[in-house]
């Protein structure tokens, strides 16, 4: 009996060893496939923002470009103002400053003008803005210390229409330099023809001679439109971010995925930040990268913390 007792105990144990090892087992399957799920999701969904900051108050803030000044060692915002017909002109001694210090507007002819964009080339900077007419300009104003400007010429770079619109919409110009291909490249929101709302794109060697336009990002239909384009390039990806695709004028900052930076498509899309409008994507000296934000009649220019989550 003691015997058989001891048999039927090491059986017992047997099987109780044998349940356990693929209970655990099953646990560490689970797991495996709940981490492949999590890194799945991570590697489409890399982008994230924390709490949003105001960094200045005003009646109405719009589209605009915030620029560091090696000189003065100051970070300088021009954006859209009420009325339309100047830029405001903003400085701070850091990017996450709350209140930052006015100077003067940056006005042209007191004409109707959009959306500026600055990036520094050697000793100069340069800033390409919008100038509203039939059809809308594209034009370039220079400087040496973000306060003071002049204009390259009286003519604009550009001006695209068509036989079938006199007035393809130019608008929101970025530009960026592609290492890659080794040139700049300037991405606009333009009209393909009366209806049709697109990104185009033009290249120059030396920011002064742009190519003829093409068309980088097309969704095909007559709504939504698109605002606000602005391309940042990590590792082997290159992405856009646009404003006001699915409910125009506003609504999200969605952001696409793509390793051309020539071509995006609608199912490059991988995050969408609502609500949010017409952002500028900054890198602090830290490294620390910054969404910023324009909030129209909400009265203020915003921010957030950008994280790619991409280990870049």
């Amino acid at each position: 009996m003691e015997k058989g007792s001891k048999k039927l105990n090491t059986a017992l144990w047997s099987c109780l060893l044998v349940l356990l090892l693929s209970h655990m087992a099953c646990i560490n399957t689970n797991k495996k496939q709940q981490t492949q799920v999590k890194s799945e999701h991570a590697s489409k969904d890399s982008i994230s923002i924390g709490e949003q900051f105001t960094i200045y108050k005003m009646p109405y803030a719009y589209d605009h470009a915030i620029i560091f000044n090696e000189d003065d060692k100051k970070w300088h915002l021009y954006g859209i103002e009420a009325g339309n017909k100047s830029f405001i002109h903003l400085t701070a001694d850091s990017l996450t400053q709350r209140g930052w210090e006015k100077h003067e507007p940056f006005t042209y002819k007191d004409e109707e003008i959009w959306a500026p964009h600055i990036i520094k080339h050697e000793d100069f900077y340069y800033m390409y803005y919008t100038n509203i007419g039939v059809p809308r300009e594209i034009r370039l104003a220079i400087s040496k210390d973000l306060y003071t400007w002049e204009h390259y010429s009286e003519e604009p770079l550009f001006a695209w229409s068509s036989e079938d619109n006199p007035n393809l919409k130019n608008k929101d110009p970025m530009v960026f330099w592609d290492e890659v291909n080794e040139q700049w490249i300037m991405y606009v929101t333009m009209m393909k023809d009366a209806k049709h709302w697109v990104v185009g794109y033009t290249t120059s060697n030396d920011l002064l001679n742009w190519s003829d336009y093409k068309i980088c990002f097309d969704e095909h239909t007559e709504s939504p439109g698109v605002e606000s384009p602005f391309v940042v390039k990590r590792g082997d990806y290159y992405y856009l971010t646009l404003s006001a695709r699915n409910t125009w004028p506003h609504g999200a900052q969605e952001f696409f995925k793509s390793k051309c930076p020539f071509k995006w498509e609608v199912k490059d899309l991988v995050k969408s930040i609502f609500p949010w409008h017409a952002a500028e994507i900054i890198q602090d000296h830290d490294g620390q990268w910054y969404l910023s934000r324009s909030s129209g009649d909400e009265h203020d220019f915003r921010m957030a913390p950008l994280y790619w989550n991409d280990t870049k």
